[in-house]
């Protein structure tokens, strides 16, 4: 079994973030919307995935078992109205 130290970064409305610049591991993220909005979640400059949310709304989101892993880098972008705090090991 891997275990690693899982760590919190803040996440800026309407902007991209890179959380992490290297290889880790994509664990799971708490958001906060004033309106509709998306959260993409990315490998560098590769969209593994994007959430949808439909208004306003506060919420988390954890991914099981050892995460998502990227492998050049964990970038996140949020669309307008919404913040984030994303966790990675």
């Amino acid at each position: 079994m891997m275990q690693t130290d899982v760590i919190g970064k803040d996440c800026a409305a309407n902007a991209t973030t890179t959380v992490y610049d290297g290889r880790a591991r994509f664990k799971g993220i708490w958001y906060s919307s004033s309106g509709a909005s998306t959260i993409a979640v990315k490998d560098g400059a590769t969209t593994l995935f994007t959430f949808t949310v439909a208004g306003q709304a506060s919420d988390d989101i954890w991914i099981p078992g050892e995460g998502v892993l990227c492998e050049t880098s964990l970038v996140i972008t949020t669309g307008a109205g919404l913040t984030a705090v994303v966790f990675y090991g």
